[in-house]
């Protein structure tokens, strides 16, 4: 059986900790940011196509994926990306929020 990132990242050993879609017809565009669950270290991509292929499919390991290091680079970028979609500042803002508290609790027990 296949599995990705994104339908399986247990697979991977990450959890999803959030995403912003673009609401497209027979196409996607996606920001997802992964939790790893071995140190809590944090990920994202992004990825696009037609409605064929699934999001994710050609990611084959986490070093696909950007390392979270610093939360205001990640909410410059996630910003940056959700300026060429059709995505609410709110749910883009949200994920941005949800992404400095995980990296200052990871700071913390640091």
């Amino acid at each position: 059986m296949y599995e990705d990132m994104y339908c399986s990242p247990a697979h991977f050993g990450l959890t999803i900790v959030g995403s912003l879609s673009a609401d497209l017809c027979y196409e996607f565009s996606m920001l997802v940011v992964w939790q790893r669950d071995e140190d809590g270290a944090l990920f994202w991509g992004t990825d696009s196509g037609c409605s064929c292929p699934s999001p994710f499919e050609d990611f084959k390991s986490v070093a696909a994926l950007r390392r979270i290091a610093d939360a205001t680079e990640f909410a410059r970028e996630a910003r940056l990306w959700a300026t060429g979609e059709d995505i609410a500042r709110d749910d883009v803002e949200r994920l941005i929020r949800k992404v400095r508290r995980l990296v200052k609790k990871m700071e913390a027990a640091a």
